[in-house]
């Protein structure tokens, strides 16, 4: 496999609430709830990106600049999967037959996003594809940050403003922080 810098959308797709949820409820059931909810995540964001990894309660993907058409494009496959997120979190907790604690607790779950544009090598070593660079680390750091305590949301997306001004973006709907 030839290792070439390439560009492109990086995307994290991260369950809110995953720790405390895992943590106070029963693992058998939490377990089949939070591999539902990774396999909706999935097969929603692998129509336009390409699967990367699952790194525990999230999923990293990302698709080169020349698939994606539009910033509507993104935006309406963040929103759909958003959506769908939440529609199959309804539906497993309206469905649940148990009272265990991991069937209550579902709609405590919430998902957010991290969106970057950036450079990235695809390597593969061992058999493992990954991808490796400065942007690729920058993703992942962005998922340390304070806008749910700054704004009370659990469900959020996180443009970076490089990758709004690669999108072409109104910038004007969102709300910037520093």
């Amino acid at each position: 496999m030839e290792r070439k810098s390439q560009t492109g959308y990086l995307v994290l797709a991260d369950i809110s609430g995953y720790t405390s949820f895992v943590a106070k409820t029963e693992i058998d059931h939490a377990d089949v709830v939070i591999s539902a909810m990774l396999e909706t995540i999935i097969e929603k964001l692998s129509g336009l990106l390409t699967i990367v990894k699952l790194e525990g309660d999230a999923v990293f993907a990302y698709v080169p600049d020349d698939k994606v058409s539009s910033c509507e494009a993104m935006l309406e496959l963040l929103d759909g999967t958003y959506q769908i997120f939440r529609d199959s979190a309804n539906t497993m907790h309206e469905g649940a037959t148990c009272g265990c604690m991991a069937c209550k607790a579902i709609p405590m779950l919430d998902l957010k996003f991290f969106v970057h544009h950036g450079e990235y090598v695809v390597q593969k070593v061992a058999g493992i594809i990954d991808l490796m660079g400065n942007d690729v680390t920058l993703i992942h750091r962005l998922a340390k940050n304070s806008v749910t305590e700054s704004t009370g949301w659990n469900g959020y997306v996180l443009f970076t403003g490089y990758c709004l001004d690669r999108m072409k973006a109104d910038k004007e709907p969102f709300i910037q922080q520093a």
